[in-house]
């Protein structure tokens, strides 16, 4: 595969379109929650901040079973879909348009989540990368737990399909992809098609991700102010590093 050359800057601005609901990095948000809820052995009380929350899934469950749960998203289409779900339900959790380099949080959660799509990995350097996890760290309470979910470099290296699908109703994502190995970053394009349209009408995205290793992430933690605690596989059992999991979980503490 050629990798598109030139991916913009704010390309996580807008690599998901309003006008589809399902999105195959939400794929079973609910779910998520539930694992999130179990790994950090929670018990149905406190705050929690969810980040990159797109159409709110995970937010609204979290809602759902108690916890004062607020979604942050930088795409406002998202999260006109995330309110309507919400007042649907007669839920309320609070969403905000909100850029995660820039929260201004300052010990106001006892958790944060960065699921699914993640927050912390779509910046255009290390720098600004950096940037996202300062700001979830102030965020935290002292003994406040973060939990984000990654790609896991080992099967990257070992294990990438170039090419692969997800589909979710009526929405098929077809994404191309490979592993840049001197900038640790996942490059590729995603197209997303609801099925039945004609091929003309499928969106285009290129993309990158930035893939820390778990000695980087203990780095990066370190310097925010932040200790790694536990990293869990892709059931939520603590987890010995390997390749097998495609995506694995990485708990920290303030």
């Amino acid at each position: 595969m050629t990798v598109i050359a030139g991916v913009p800057v704010d390309w996580y601005r807008t690599s998901f379109s309003p006008d589809t609901g399902p999105l195959c990095f939400e794929h079973g948000g609910e779910e998520a929650a539930q694992l999130a809820i179990r790994m950090l052995g929670l018990e149905g009380y406190g705050r929690v901040l969810d980040l990159a929350c797109a159409t709110g899934r995970r937010t609204l469950e979290l809602a759902r079973e108690g916890y004062d749960a607020i979604g942050i998203e930088v795409c406002p289409g998202l999260l006109e879909i995330a309110g309507a779900e919400a007042e649907q339900l007669d839920l309320l959790p609070w969403f905000y348009e909100e850029d995660p380099r820039y929260m201004s949080f300052e010990e106001d959660f006892d958790v944060v989540l960065s699921l699914g799509g993640g927050a912390f990995e779509h910046f255009d350097s290390d720098e600004e990368n950096l940037r996202a996890f300062a700001a979830a760290a102030r965020a935290l309470r002292p003994g406040g737990q973060l939990l984000m979910q990654t790609p896991n470099v080992l099967h990257v290296e070992a294990r990438l399909t170039p090419r692969t699908w997800f589909q979710e109703e009526e929405t098929i994502e077809l994404i191309e992809q490979e592993w840049n190995e001197p900038i640790h970053r996942l490059e590729g394009l995603r197209r997303t098609l609801v099925e039945f349209d004609a091929p003309e009408y499928t969106e285009s995205t290129s993309f990158q991700r930035r893939l820390y290793t778990i000695e980087e992430l203990a780095a990066i933690f370190d310097t925010v102010g932040l200790r790694l605690a536990e990293v869990f596989g892709e059931d939520g059992s603590p987890w010995s590093p390997g390749e097998e999991d495609r995506e694995i979980y990485v708990e920290a503490r303030r």
